[in-house]
């Protein structure tokens, strides 16, 4: 299960996400994705690996580590990329649970506010 599967059941009475807790994990979420995003602006600085030689090996090698940090298969560039759409959906995940919190809040005070008080 990911967490975009697991966002689907906020509204499962037996996911139970303190309000406090879930307002903490979004903003280390959204803090962990500038952080991440940051990384990522800095990749262009180590794209081209030089001093390998002039040898077709050490050229070979030079190219070998340049994808190492973008365009490879198993690059940084994709692995800051996949980390940041996982960060992303735990994100949204808890603040699909905030935002459920605000509409049982919501309902409850219309609830209440169409009561009648004893002895009124």
């Amino acid at each position: 299960m990911n967490w975009s599967e697991l966002g689907n059941g906020v509204t499962d009475p037996s996911l139970v996400v303190d309000y406090d807790v879930a307002l903490g994990v979004v903003a280390a979420c959204v803090a962990l994705i500038g952080e991440i995003d940051l990384l990522t602006g800095e990749l262009a600085g180590i794209e081209t690996v030089v001093g390998m030689g002039t040898l077709q090996s050490g050229l070979d090698l030079a190219d070998k580590f340049s994808k190492k940090a973008i365009g490879g298969e198993d690059s940084l560039e994709k692995a800051l990329k996949s980390h940041v759409q996982v960060v992303t959906e735990m994100r949204d995940f808890f603040q699909k649970c905030l935002d459920s919190y605000s509409g049982v809040d919501t309902s409850n005070a219309v609830t209440l506010a169409g009561q009648d008080l004893p002895g009124s």
